[in-house]
């Protein structure tokens, strides 16, 4: 089985600015990025008519994955993290004793009012469970710790690893992929 991740286009928010799943539209610039995205597509999956296409729900997501293909199933289990009150604020908004104690209990601190990252993977473990039982091909157009997390679920690499080894390589419209059988799935590439 081939896990293709797809990350939404750029957005016009601040640098450092927790937007979670608030729904934010595409950037200006997002026709260019996605010729972009449309080569990268071409040259690795060929044959992308036989693939299974989901999207989160959210508008940053679902505008690329509807010009990529005319099936797209969407599914709210691969939203961004629920970031609650943070969501729309800078990092310099938020409490330095909440961003102390999130950055030193990653999975399980509870953002007020949102997730904790415990309950995020466990959300993406169903949905990534879910397609594995059905054996085919899928490419997922998502967020970047949507992402993380999927490939954490897939691999069993510690997802506090993968953010940290792979949160920049998984930049606006980069291609992943997770390639594999049943229990057994490799990274082949990250951020293409």
């Amino acid at each position: 089985m081939k896990f293709f991740f797809l990350r939404h286009t750029s957005l016009d928010v601040g640098p450092d600015v927790f937007y979670g799943q608030t729904n934010l539209d595409v950037s200006s610039t997002f026709e260019s990025e996605l010729n972009l995205i449309k080569k990268k597509i071409s040259k690795d999956l060929q044959n992308i008519e036989e693939f299974k296409v989901y999207s989160s729900p959210l508008k940053r997501c679902l505008k690329l994955a509807k010009r990529i293909s005319d099936e797209v199933e969407t599914d709210s289990r691969i939203k961004e993290l629920n970031l609650g009150n943070w969501e729309m604020k800078p990092k310099s908004q938020i409490p330095k004793d909440l961003v102390t104690k999130w950055e030193k209990d990653i999975m399980n601190f509870q953002i007020p009012g949102g997730e904790t990252n415990a309950e995020f993977l466990s959300r993406l473990k169903e949905f990534i469970d879910e397609l594995i039982s059905k054996k085919s091909d899928v490419l997922i157009v998502a967020h970047a710790g949507s992402i993380n997390g999927m490939i954490a679920n897939l691999t069993g690499e510690r997802f506090d690893k993968l953010l940290k080894n792979y949160w920049e390589k998984i930049g606006y419209g980069s291609l992943s992929l997770i390639e594999g059988k049943s229990s057994s799935f490799k990274i082949k590439f990250i951020g293409k």
